[in-house]
């Protein structure tokens, strides 16, 4: 059981991470709102800074889930019917999450080819 405290631990503290982040970085959405251009309002350090934590929080998670399953196919329990599939499900999403964390974490920007940001500028 301690896998599925530390799981749930660390899940929890990457969404505090991305809270934390997302209010952030709605100050550089400000910030273009006024200059009309996306390369002059530079992405905020502690952005990058949280959404790396969190990308590394849900590693932790995802490890100890799999952990966890590993543990659950091993030992099995009548609590195995319904952990199983709740632990399955609890380890897609963290790591469906890890990745879309870590690529915010790479690239800000759009990925669009040929993206201009100051393409709406009024200047």
């Amino acid at each position: 059981m301690p896998a599925a405290v530390i799981a749930v631990a660390t899940f929890g503290a990457a969404l505090l991470c991305f809270i934390l982040a997302e209010a952030l970085f709605d100050t550089r959405e400000a910030e273009i709102a006024e200059t009309h251009c996306r390369s002059e309002a530079p992405v905020p350090v502690m952005v990058t800074v949280l959404n790396g934590l969190a990308t590394g929080l849900l590693l932790a998670a995802a490890i100890s889930l799999l952990c966890l399953l590993v543990l659950l196919f091993r030992y099995p329990s009548e609590r195995g019917a319904v952990a199983v599939p709740l632990t399955a499900v609890g380890l897609v999403t963290s790591v469906l999450f890890m990745f879309g964390a870590g690529y915010e974490t790479v690239r800000h920007e759009p990925a669009t080819t040929g993206h201009n940001p100051c393409a709406f500028s009024s200047r």
